[in-house]
């Protein structure tokens, strides 16, 4: 019993500091702030687009290439592996 109202008084005090303080809102920003967190936004998707075309360039010239293209570049891909043509 002792144990337990020893234990008690060192942790509820502890227990009640660890409780969040409520906090107002945040005002609600100026259309100038808001312009300024629009444009720093688009400015960080441009940047990500032009990553991704960096990155992706290759595959989606790739895409680009016609029917015959591509079953020029399986057939070669087929014969390197020792795959059999496909009328078999």
């Amino acid at each position: 019993m002792v144990r337990c109202v020893l234990l008690a008084a060192l942790l509820l005090p502890s227990l009640a500091l660890a409780q969040p303080v409520l906090q107002d809102p945040p005002a609600p920003a100026s259309p100038a702030e808001r312009q300024r967190q629009l444009d720093a936004f688009w400015s960080r998707q441009r940047e990500k687009e032009a990553n991704d075309r960096f990155w992706n360039g290759p595959r989606e010239a790739r895409r680009a290439l016609t029917q015959d293209q591509f079953e020029r570049w399986d057939t070669q891909r087929h014969r390197r592996q020792g795959w059999r043509s496909y009328p078999y």
